[in-house]
């Protein structure tokens, strides 16, 4: 989810564990902080690698033009509609209700913001079925997977009203849903960058790493995936070491001391890649007060602005972009059409994918948004602007 935004999550409220993966080139399998595991197998390939890894950088270093979705509307959209945005606890949450309320107000529709617990499926029940009071053409919320609010579909269906759901690992089906933004392919590239990104740096041989992930949200299974896969691939005897903690203690603060943890027991580790950037926004502080400052370099995905300001500073080598906000403009695209009518176009279902580092982060923003002027082009697509 990822026209990535991604997130964006952020946004990003999968609420099922990750499955384990085969070991040949990918994870073998979850783990928790306390028992961090560890992949390997035996030399590097150096210059080809290192060549394919500084073009997919610098592509995806090269800001994008013009938003994903390119089909214009046949008419100005009509007036008077109504959706309803699902906001989670998450950090990334509301930005992406930034973007549908900002798109619905373009266009003459009515926003409604209901709150759900990403950290508890019976309060998105609740919230869907407030939701359709509103007599909404749709909702929208981040990264919860289907068999937590299929009991709904139904009589979403019955209103001739739509479930939309991003950000998970597979794409929903059936009645009463509308399928959203971002799944697997995705979050694979950024996985895929994060590698790309860490293979580049090391010139080829990309050393041992810790891997930080929350597998209570399987969005990010693909990203872990995806990175272990091409890091493995490149180097057989490189290491990635899986750190792994709940969504409680990721709520309760204790990721990033499970992180300096796993760094102090395991050797010769020199990256520490997270899949997702708010998760890891304050290692560099935790790293510092353990007396490793500027022992690793890390590399996350979907950061936000402190994840920037810290790539800005040097305690952090890159980042990827997260426009989380410009999403909420292309659920809206996604709604119109469905209320005209009109095929889904590919492009809401891509997110604008960027590596930032310094030399092209400027200004620090929780919601990445590219092209800057995105929300001129969607209201020139829709006849409103």
């Amino acid at each position: 989810m990822i026209k990535t935004y991604l997130p964006a999550v952020a946004a990003l409220a999968a609420l099922t564990a990750l499955t384990g993966c085969s070991s040949s080139g990918s994870h073998s399998g979850s783990t928790t902080s306390s028992s961090p595991s560890t992949h390997a197998t035996s030399s590097a390939t150096a210059s080809p690698a290192v060549a394919q890894a500084l073009a997919a950088k610098k592509q995806a270093a090269t800001f994008p033009t013009t938003i994903p979705v390119t089909a214009p509307l046949p008419s100005a959209p009509p007036k008077g509609k109504t959706i309803v945005y699902l906001q989670c606890e998450q950090q990334e949450c509301p930005l992406e209700g930034n973007g549908i309320k900002a798109a619905t107000q373009a266009i003459g529709w009515n926003f409604k913001v209901v709150n759900f617990q990403a950290a508890n499926p019976a309060t998105l029940v609740a919230a869907l079925k407030t939701a359709l009071q509103y007599h909404p053409v749709g909702v929208f919320f981040a990264g919860a997977p289907q068999a937590t609010w299929a009991s709904e579909q139904s009589a979403y269906a019955a209103a001739g009203s739509f479930i939309t759901e991003s950000f998970d690992s597979t794409a929903p089906t059936g009645k009463g849903v509308l399928p959203g933004r971002s799944y697997a392919p995705d979050n694979t590239h950024i996985g895929q960058l994060l590698a790309d990104e860490q293979i580049a740096d090391a010139g080829g041989a990309p050393g041992n790493s810790i891997l930080v992930n929350v597998p209570d949200y399987a969005v990010f299974q693909a990203t872990g995936k995806a990175y272990t896969s091409e890091i493995t691939s490149v180097c057989s005897s490189c290491h990635v070491i899986d750190v792994d903690v709940t969504l409680p203690q990721l709520l309760g603060g204790q990721l990033n001391s499970a992180i300096v943890s796993a760094a102090k027991r395991a050797s010769d580790v020199k990256y520490i890649v997270s899949v997702n950037g708010s998760f890891t926004a304050q290692l560099p502080q935790a790293l510092s007060a353990a007396g490793l400052a500027g022992k690793y370099k890390i590399i996350s995905g979907q950061g936000t602005s402190a994840d920037q300001h810290n790539v800005l500073t040097g305690t952090q080598l890159a980042t990827i972009n997260s426009p989380l906000t410009e999403s909420g403009w292309q659920d809206v695209d996604m709604a119109i059409r469905k209320v005209m009518n009109l095929p889904i176009p590919q492009g809401d279902h891509e997110v604008a994918v960027a590596l930032l580092d310094k030399s092209n982060i400027g200004t620090p923003k929780d919601s990445y948004d590219l092209p800057a002027d995105y929300a001129t082009q969607f209201k020139k697509l829709w006849q409103v602007g």
